[in-house]
């Protein structure tokens, strides 16, 4: 009764059959129309046009999405995490030393400013290694392809290498 029903399939590749006998664009406006009809296809920029890194426009696309999957993710995370550090203060130490964490009545900026700057290192080193994780791995461990070469986007490697 609670059984998962099968995703569809969705193609980052726009080199499809389908593609190929509607073109690139046409098969982008289709998906837009059945995913919300009420925006259709909206592209003022004209991104689908756009060539990064002279990979084409497939690879375009699929780096598009993945940029905006990534940036929608980031952005739910800061803000659970604006309001967590808003309203909860934990109490034990910060740092081995008994450093405490910055007071709730301070505002997440001046609560970022009062962390020490290893902190701040820690956290950016963290979140680096964890994007090249996604970027180097994607291809290499029977993952799938890297979503610039018809991959999927948002799907992120897994850690089962180090727990084998």
């Amino acid at each position: 009764a609670f059984a998962p029903s099968q995703p569809a399939k969705l193609l980052t590749s726009l080199n499809s059959e389908e593609a190929a006998a509607s073109g690139s664009v046409a098969e982008l406006e289709a998906m837009a129309k059945k995913l919300n009809p009420v925006v259709n296809y909206f592209d003022p920029l004209n991104l689908v046009d756009t060539d990064i890194y002279d990979m084409g426009q497939d690879a375009t696309v699929g780096f598009l999405r993945q940029a905006e999957i990534k940036h929608g993710r980031v952005a739910m995370a800061a803000f659970v995490g604006y309001c967590v550090q808003s309203n909860i203060h934990f109490p034990w130490p910060m740092m081995t030393d008994g450093t405490p964490f910055p007071s709730t009545e301070l505002g997440p900026e001046a609560q970022w400013d009062a962390i020490p700057a290893a902190a701040k290192w820690q956290i950016i080193v963290v979140l680096g290694a964890l994007e090249i994780w996604d970027e180097a791995s994607g291809g290499q461990q029977g993952e799938g392809q890297h979503y610039m070469k018809g991959g999927q986007p948002g799907k992120y490697p897994s850690f089962q290498l180090f727990r084998d």
